[in-house]
């Protein structure tokens, strides 16, 4: 006979699948699904399952629709939208997002006029932890970006961003989240190896090649892609610039102007970069000595007599015009209107993302597990130990996700158990 308090759970956790059902389910009437909540207390344990049978089956069947009839469904979702919120309130980024998961639509084609910078922010948020203004400032260059891609009349600036602090510690996986989100392609510049045109080396235009590819040779798509200059600060760090390199991506960060690439023998592809965004991340590690020197600080915590004293995070003293300095070239610095900093991965934040972020690393060995119908657990004390082994190695998101493969990777291979409860004793016993 089953306990009253597993009873309990049992009926907490069918309530919120039911309710997440609904809410993802166009083709349910909305007063159905009104009547049927306010009477969720009412119903037995069976009845709640037969819901949740039910609810999947319409929502499959929903999905199968998405891919045959577009324009119908499109119509369907905005109906729902709509409807739901006039019925229960204003619904949120990512509860649109549930709604759509699956179509092949994003929250421009359904929810558009819901977007604005802070709601882009509230919902990078819910996967970016602990980095608030990095967040903030992503966001506002993401939805001018959306609005230079959907109303070129509208004639907003195209706010390029560039992102520095510690490595793993989200600069790669913002931009990741949002052209996901918002049906961007993605292109990313390594530019710890980046040489010259005409040299043998991966190239800036290499990556308007892969997106071109990707897209089955789709200019518009290519046109419109965010582009990442990832490890941005290497290019600074060789002695001397490479002035080839430099022009090359002042012309292909210019405001208006094109550029091309080979697609093959005599096959030359020219696009226009005015509608790109352009981000760029790097630890920028000397960054800290441009500050030291405009302050007259001879070092971080003391200073000459009459020189202004350095107290605290080094970053609270940067300024936008230091990169200027640092980059040596001002054409560059006026090509980039933002600068973010990103925080250092505490343990606070490290559990944070293991427990709560739509991004959490655990996600993945969670999904892997339910394919062999084996539940996985991640306890609070769990997530706790699992961050002080992370932030000893100093690797922020990396090292959480090598910490978890250590803890799991035994139970990956045998695949041997009903449930995997991830707490502190198992931790430390597989961390040794």
């Amino acid at each position: 006979m089953k306990s009253k308090k597993s009873t309990s759970t049992a009926n907490a956790k069918l309530d919120k699948e039911i309710k997440k059902l609904f809410l993802v389910n166009p083709l349910m009437n909305i007063k159905v699904c009104m009547q049927t909540l306010e009477n969720l207390d009412n119903l037995k344990l069976k009845e709640k399952r037969d819901w949740v049978k039910k609810l999947n089956k319409e929502r499959e069947d929903f999905l199968l629709n998405a891919i045959m009839d577009k324009d119908e469904i499109k119509k369907k979702l905005i109906r729902h939208i709509n409807s739901w919120e006039s019925h229960v309130g204003a619904l949120q980024l990512d509860d649109i997002l549930e709604i759509i998961d699956g179509t092949p639509f994003n929250l421009v084609d359904v929810a558009f006029d819901k977007l604005s910078p802070l709601s882009i922010a509230n919902l990078l948020e819910k996967y970016l932890i602990g980095q608030h203004e990095y967040a903030q400032k992503l966001s506002l260059s993401f939805y001018l970006h959306i609005m230079r891609n959907n109303n070129h009349d509208v004639g907003v600036p195209n706010l390029n961003l560039l992102a520095y602090g510690p490595s793993g510690t989200g600069k790669t996986f913002g931009p990741q989240i949002l052209s996901k989100i918002f049906g961007f392609k993605l292109g990313v510049v390594n530019c710890n190896n980046l040489v010259q045109e005409g040299i043998h080396g991966p190239h800036i235009s290499d990556t308007l090649k892969e997106i071109y590819d990707d897209t089955e040779d789709d200019v518009e798509e290519v046109e419109k892609a965010v582009i990442l200059f990832d490890e941005f600060d290497k290019l600074f760090s060789r002695g001397e610039f490479n002035e080839r390199v430099l022009h090359e991506l002042l012309n292909f960060i210019d405001d208006d102007n094109s550029v091309t690439f080979s697609n093959g023998y005599n096959d030359v592809v020219r696009v226009s970069t005015k509608n790109m965004l352009f981000i760029f991340s790097g630890v920028f590690s000397g960054i800290e000595d441009v500050v030291r020197k405009r302050m007259g600080c001879s070092g971080l915590g003391f200073s000459k007599v009459s020189a202004p004293e350095i107290k605290g995070d080094y970053h609270d003293y940067v300024r936008d015009e230091d990169f200027a300095t640092y980059f040596n070239r001002d054409e560059l610095a006026g090509r980039i209107l933002q600068y973010a900093h990103v925080n250092i991965m505490t343990e606070e934040v490290m559990v944070n993302i293991l427990l709560n972020s739509k991004g959490s690393p655990l996600h993945f060995y969670v999904n892997y597990f339910k394919n062999k119908n084996i539940n996985l657990e991640l306890t609070e004390d769990g997530a706790k130990a699992i961050a002080a082994v992370a932030n000893k190695k100093h690797l922020g998101v990396r090292g959480l996700k090598s910490t978890i493969f250590k803890v799991l990777s035994q139970d990956m291979y045998n695949l041997d158990k009903e449930e995997i409860i991830v707490d502190r004793d198992l931790v430390e016993k597989k961390k040794a």
